[in-house]
């Protein structure tokens, strides 16, 4: 057990230090992005009907693996819910193709699994690339954060805080809305408020948003407080890759693995 917990410290430790691709943020305004991972169907039957209310937008990963398949958070988008999404004005991002847990994969095995989310979007017709990431399951090592940031504009991964001064675009930090968390709306007021006051970027994260939400997902209802509390805060809530572009985070074109 001691073992264990010492080889969890030295992974924390090494993630957040190691394989930066650090980021000034100067701006004088707070920007909020929603996201959801995964992609469940209901993170845009209900999630993104939510958004459109308020007009804004979110972005969703997804592992194309996965389409129309059931998990612990409900059944996964089909292609049409795909271009759904885009028509809405959501952002698609990458999750890997076969949805890996980039903390105990091979860098190699990472690196195919994003190139082949690309090549199946490339099939798909849907006529975009991806430009965001997030991490599935458990996060990143060193290696597999090295292999996904030199890919992608913006990285994340979780942490509970948002992203201010110099940040990591390589895992930048979110907070997740699930039952899990059992997050209250005070400290997430609190969190969106500190975030407008240090001009940062706080990064919602969730999976399913359903009345009866699996451990992973959450309630209408509270995800809309939290919309409502994002936008009365001034932060310009956007979509991850309208953030950076906005900002002037850019592409990385690198879609080949080479060693790490």
């Amino acid at each position: 057990m001691m073992i264990r917990r010492a080889a969890n410290r030295w992974r924390r430790f090494s993630i957040e230090h190691f394989a930066r691709r650090e980021f000034r943020l100067t701006g004088t305004t707070p920007y909020v992005s929603f996201t959801f991972d995964d992609f469940p169907r209901t993170a845009l039957t209900e999630g993104g009907r939510i958004l459109l209310r308020h007009k804004v937008r979110g972005t969703y990963f997804v592992s194309l693996q996965l389409l129309n398949s059931d998990t612990a958070s409900g059944r996964v988008a089909s292609l049409p819910d795909l271009q759904t999404l885009l028509t809405d004005g959501h952002e698609l991002g990458c999750h890997t193709f076969g949805h890996l847990d980039g903390s105990v994969v091979t860098a190699d095995d990472f690196a195919a699994s994003i190139d082949a989310n690309r090549a199946a979007l490339e099939t798909s017709g849907l006529g975009i690339q991806f430009e965001t990431f997030a991490y599935p399951l458990s996060g990143p090592a060193v290696a597999t954060k090295r292999v996904a940031g030199s890919r992608f504009r913006g990285c994340r991964g979780g942490g509970q805080q948002f992203n201010s001064d110099t940040i990591d675009l390589s895992h930048l930090k979110a907070y997740f809305l699930d039952r899990r968390n059992r997050p209250q709306i005070k400290d997430i007021a609190d969190l969106i408020q500190r975030n407008a006051a240090a001009k940062g970027w706080l990064i919602f994260a969730t999976h399913d948003v359903a009345d009866h939400a699996s451990q992973y997902g959450c309630d209408p209802v509270d995800f809309e407080a939290v919309v409502r509390l994002a936008i009365e805060s001034g932060a310009r809530v956007m979509p991850m890759i309208d953030v950076c572009r906005e900002l002037g985070i850019a592409h990385q074109p690198r879609t080949s693995h080479t060693s790490v």
